[in-house]
Formats: C-alpha cells, sequence, structure tokens
C-alpha cells in the first residue's frame, strides 16, 4: 500500500543542495571560445576574399575609394563654412540678385569682427568678388583732418545655389576704440555690384 506523503520531504533533514559543477562551465567557455574562433576565421576570410577581388578589378576598388573620399570631403565643407542657414528668400529660383548682412554686434580692441551674409538669386558655381572696408566715422563738428585710412580685405568665393551663407572674419588688428563703417561689397561674374552698410563699435578690451 502506498504512503499519501511519501512524496514529502522530512522536515527534520535538511535539503541536500546542488553541487556546483566547474565541469559544465568550463565547457560553456569552450564552446563560446569556439563560436569566436569561428567567426574571427570568417571575417578574416571576407577580408582576404574582398582584397583578391579589388586586386583582379582595380578601377572598381579605386572608384569606391574616390566615392568615400568625396563623401568625406563634402562633409567637411559642408561643416567647415560653419555659416548656418541662408536667409535669402524662400524662392530664390527667378529672384534678383541680392546681397544681405547680419547685424554686427560691437567688437573690442584687438579681436575680430564676425560677418555673416547671403547671396541670393545666383546660379550654383557662380563665381563672385567681395570686399571689406572698415572706416572710421569723424566726429561731428571736429575739425577737418587728415581722411583715415580704411582697414580693408579682398577675397573671392562661389556660390552653393541661389540662397548661399558665408562668415567672413575681418581682423582688427591695432585698430583704435571708435564708431566705424563697415562696408561689404560683392560683385558677380557679370559685373553687377551689390553693397551693404552698417555702423559698427569698436570699444576698449
Amino acid at each position: 500500500m502506498s504512503q499519501p506523503f511519501s512524496g514529502i520531504p522530512d522536515p527534520g533533514f535538511p535539503r541536500r543542495r546542488r553541487r556546483f559543477e566547474p565541469g559544465i562551465v568550463q565547457e560553456a567557455l569552450q564552446a563560446a571560445a569556439r563560436k569566436l574562433q569561428a567567426g574571427t576565421r570568417e571575417a578574416k576570410r571576407r577580408s582576404q576574399d574582398l582584397w583578391r577581388r579589388g586586386k583582379r578589378h582595380p578601377r572598381t576598388l579605386g572608384l569606391v575609394a574616390g566615392a568615400v573620399a568625396l563623401t568625406l570631403v563634402g562633409a567637411f565643407t559642408l561643416s567647415a563654412s560653419g555659416a548656418g542657414r541662408s536667409l535669402c528668400p524662400a524662392k530664390m529660383q527667378k529672384a534678383p540678385f541680392l546681397l544681405l548682412m547680419d547685424k554686427v554686434p560691437q567688437a573690442a580692441t584687438g579681436s575680430e569682427l564676425e560677418i555673416y551674409y547671403d547671396v541670393c538669386g545666383l546660379p550654383s558655381g557662380t563665381a563672385y568678388k567681395a570686399r571689406v572696408r572698415l572706416l572710421q566715422q569723424r566726429p561731428a563738428g571736429k575739425k577737418a583732418t587728415a581722411k583715415p585710412k580704411p582697414l580693408a580685405t579682398s577675397f573671392q568665393d562661389k556660390v552653393d545655389g541661389p540662397a548661399t551663407r558665408r562668415r567672413h572674419e575681418l581682423e582688427l588688428g591695432s585698430t583704435k576704440p571708435g564708431t566705424y563703417t563697415l562696408e561689404l561689397t560683392v560683385v558677380d561674374n557679370r559685373g553687377r555690384e551689390r553693397k551693404r552698410l552698417q555702423k559698427v563699435l569698436v570699444k576698449t578690451q
């Protein structure tokens, strides 16, 4: 006759714990190591196969490398301008040739002016010439003296499209404190000239 409580462990005896078996852990580690080695061999095999294909078809490999290089250069050019989004009107395909210039904050002597401007309405790739002049204003009522020599710089560039934003830095150098007129002029490849003027205050550093 079977006893109904034969399956219940006797509370008077502690339950036997399962012993730690290092052999199982070792087998698992060995299996993981084998999988890692197999993956490494497969990756090495694929890289060698790709290299052999490149040697058989060097032109294809060169085109791929060139495409990668162009992508990197394009990304660098885009980030190098650092001028942000253009402020040209949204629809510039048929708009006239325009020049915009952001308000330049006051600067300190010995520093530099950061000039942000937009060239609008020119087809992509159009070259242009630019000139920046900083001329000190003479106080009203002061006796006529020699006209101060302006701080000037010229450069060339080309637009990315009908709405192109650029940044230009003007080193103030030994410019004295005072009120100045900042003049930005852009001339396109057809000789058309656009100009922007604004007042800039230069303070003592």
